[in-house]
């Protein structure tokens, strides 16, 4: 998940949350009688278009509170990129955002803001580490996109239409009670029946078309970018770093000298060092490996997973970006950054169909529970036979499937190239390497960390058993693990970003764990043990 899908989620909730308190206000006094006929629709529908509206005027205060951004002139950061930025503003009649750095060397970047005249740019440190001059301007050209689009306004009122037709879906379903009874309630109860049905589905409907057109504006925020700075190919090249971690090094002294002034300015990084750092898509002499990103591509493209993760995303797989931004550089004479072309020699829905499988063994309780009830007419038998397949089930799925005890020394290239990885089943790795930033970078409670082992940069998801223990440890421990050279051990998985779930981690002769696998595995172990003993005691093996 990316930095600003992560925000958008983070402000929804806490709106959701809102939403739900006025809600549950507005249903109180329709029950007290205080509201009564069509008021018991349209008070609820006052009451999401007040929060979708209160959402676009607040959110991005909340932004600027809980994201650490250094507010700056762009030209005390880098006056190539600030001019750069001034050139595409004229151009297309943007007003200059307000612009902002988040110290964090994972690299990414985001917009946010009310209208095209009032916005803010925010790029992590990262970006200008891990990109050069090219992919830079256009990462940030993608983001005056937005901007330019006014996507801020666009996305607020496309995410008021889902929220208004469940709202409609469940003033109708209250409705039904004062429609009871009575000449022609019968024919009006039916009606209203019908109209809770209509907008059920079509609020499932329009939540897939808004997160759709979330995409679509993402698209055309590329095709902005690729317009603006002439470079389709350097977008192409930023999204690969981005999302997949595949950084390139091997700039060049043009390169350091034109960073020599961001250097000394903000006094972040050594620019030979960060030369230094291997990266995924390039070899030891500094060329790009396009045939390993084609590898990394094939996940996107190939795999079952990425279809169905898809329609739940605000942004596009960033292969489909990449082959996109290609074609906008054939329209413009030049030879696409990837040229995806590789063959396709197995079909990946038999590994798709074993992860839905493995998942979903536990249903096998059901079936066995009601077994137990049908034949023997023994609740107790039932009950044990339902809890044991429960517990067994969900036993073996954790220790040989999701979380597998073997962790084998791995880079992250090598994780990368598996076209055949899955969000469900876990591949034990140990990697080493150096933590560059949090998860999601500038969010001061974000508990997950950025590992760069030197082959490309991998996202490190930290749980430990509770969401409440994450924020305590995103608050106040994250921050000293930054810069730290460590040794990792996790389950590699891909959702549509690849991540590595943390198990053990040791840096400065400390040793962290986390037992969110090991409470899983004992619960199921315990639910095993419950339903035996229920099971032996239905069929006198206990007295």
């Amino acid at each position: 998940m990316g930095l600003k899908t992560r925000m958008a989620l983070a402000i929804f909730s806490l709106f959701a949350l809102l939403f739900a308190i006025l809600m549950a206000l507005a249903y109180w006094l329709m029950l007290q009688g205080y509201l009564s006929g069509i008021l018991i629709v349209l008070i609820p529908v006052a009451i999401a278009l007040f929060v979708v509206l209160l959402q676009w005027a607040i959110a991005p205060y909340i932004i600027r509170f809980i994201y650490d951004i250094r507010w700056t002139d762009p030209r005390d950061v880098d006056p190539d990129m600030a001019e750069f930025m001034e050139r595409i503003c004229k151009e297309r009649n943007i007003p200059v955002p307000k612009f902002g750095i988040i110290e964090d060397d994972n690299p990414n970047a985001f917009t946010f803001g009310w209208t095209r005249r009032r916005a803010h740019v925010v790029l992590t440190r990262g970006i200008m580490k891990y990109c050069g001059p090219a992919e830079r301007d256009a990462v940030l050209a993608h983001e005056l996109g937005h901007i330019s689009n006014n996507d801020f306004v666009v996305m607020t009122i496309v995410a008021a239409v889902p929220l208004l037709l469940f709202v409609i879906f469940r003033g109708s379903l209250y409705s039904l009670r004062f429609a009871r009874g009575g000449r022609g309630r019968g024919n009006a109860a039916v009606a209203i029946l019908a109209v809770a049905a209509v907008s059920f589905v079509a609020y499932l409907v329009s939540n897939l078309i808004a997160l759709m057109v979330g995409r679509y504006r993402e698209y055309y925020a590329d095709a902005f970018s690729a317009d603006a700075s002439k470079d389709p190919n350097a977008l192409s090249s930023a999204l690969l770093t981005i999302a997949y971690g595949l950084a390139k090094e091997g700039r060049g002294e043009e390169s350091e000298k034109k960073h020599y002034r961001y250097e000394s300015t903000l006094m972040i990084f050594n620019s030979k060092s960060a030369r230094a750092l291997a990266a995924m898509s390039a070899d030891r002499l500094g060329r790009v490996n396009k045939e390993k990103i084609k590898k990394v591509m094939a996940w996107d493209l190939w795999n079952p997973w990425a279809f169905f993760l898809e329609l739940g995303m605000t942004h596009p797989l960033t292969a489909k970006r990449v082959v996109a931004l290609g074609e906008k550089a054939k329209e413009i004479g030049q030879f696409p950054f990837i040229s995806f072309d590789l063959e396709k020699t197995e079909s990946y829905w038999d590994d798709f169909l074993k992860d839905i499988a493995a998942r979903s063994a536990w249903l096998l309780a059901f079936p066995s529970g009601l077994l137990g009830f049908y034949y023997f007419n023994n609740i107790f038998l039932a009950a044990g036979l339902f809890l044991s397949t429960l517990g067994l089930t969900l036993a073996l799925y954790l220790r040989l499937y999701r979380y597998p005890k073997r962790f084998r020394e791995e880079k992250v290239e090598n994780l990368l190239v598996d076209p055949k990885a899955s969000p469900v089943k876990g591949r034990g790795a140990k990697l080493r390497g150096k933590i560059i930033g949090r998860g999601q970078p500038g969010l001061f409670f974000s508990e997950d960390l950025k590992l760069d082992d030197g082959t490309g940069l991998l996202l490190l998801d930290y749980h430990q058993v509770s969401r409440f223990i994450d924020l305590l440890v995103g608050i106040f421990a994250t921050r000293e693990r930054i810069g730290k050279e460590v040794e990792v051990e996790g389950w590699y998985r891909r959702r549509v970003i690849p991540y590595m779930e943390i198990y053990r981690m040791r840096y400065d002769g400390k040793r962290i764990k986390t037992y969110t696998a090991p409470l899983k595995f004992a619960l199921s172990v315990l639910v095993l043990a419950v339903g035996a003993l229920l099971t032996a005691i239905a069929t006198g093996l206990i007295p």
